[in-house]
């Protein structure tokens, strides 16, 4: 059964669109689209899950990030059509056992010139998942709700040339593996455990710099542009 949270969300924000949202609108021509699926669910335990994946760290752009499952949207594609097929192709989500709950509002991505939707869904059949494409997905993550608003968890991501934001960190991955999530996967939890009411408070004046394994794609697309 989907938490009364999750469905609350929309109501939310139609009342207070969060900062994240409100200051990224999208132009009327994006280069292009990309959709994410934003999947939680209810393991055994009875504790709220949410479907993240580590990207695999070879890749040029994104290399090593924890993001939701997604990618692009094919011409002719609705945004959950995208977001649900993605999810297949990379980890192996069975599109029937996923509810759609609701289609969040794009925000531009504006580097790349991308609309960036978050589509929110319930994971009604949760079955075994794990990478089906290891070119694009290193690991699959299963973080509960419950540890990612834990203040301990919770950190302001700094990078060199001033950049600070939100930032998580995904424990249990073995010495030394603690997950970082940041940039735009981190906003969008934020907004979305703030939203429904999940969030704590965390002291923000903790920072965290991020490594340089999340940041030298990024390096090599500056320094590629200059």
């Amino acid at each position: 059964m989907i938490p009364d949270w999750l469905r609350s969300i929309r109501g939310r924000l139609n009342e207070t669109m969060p900062a994240w949202f409100a200051d990224h609108p999208v132009p009327a021509d994006p280069l292009r689209s990309s959709a994410v699926l934003v999947l939680f669910w209810t393991d055994d335990s009875g504790r709220t899950r949410v479907v993240l994946t580590e990207r695999a760290h070879h890749l040029r752009s994104h290399a090593a990030q924890v993001v939701f499952p997604g990618g692009h949207v094919d011409p002719g594609e609705t945004a959950v059509e995208a977001a649900v097929r993605e999810s297949n192709e990379e980890i192996g989500v069975d599109p029937a056992s996923v509810e759609i709950i609701d289609v969040l509002p794009a925000v531009y991505m504006t580097p790349n010139r991308t609309a960036f939707i978050p589509v929110l869904g319930w994971w009604r059949d949760p079955h075994p998942v794990g990478v089906v494409d290891p070119d694009e997905v290193r690991r699959v993550v299963l973080p509960t709700v419950v540890e990612l608003a834990d203040p301990v968890n919770r950190f302001t991501a700094t990078a060199p040339g001033g950049f600070r934001g939100p930032g998580f960190f995904v424990r249990g991955h073995g010495p030394g593996e603690d997950l970082i999530v940041w940039g735009v996967t981190a906003n969008l939890l934020e907004s979305l455990l703030e939203l429904g009411g999940q969030a704590q408070p965390w002291d923000e004046v903790v920072t965290h710099p991020l490594p340089y394994r999340l940041l030298a794609a990024y390096v090599r697309e500056f320094q590629a542009g200059h």
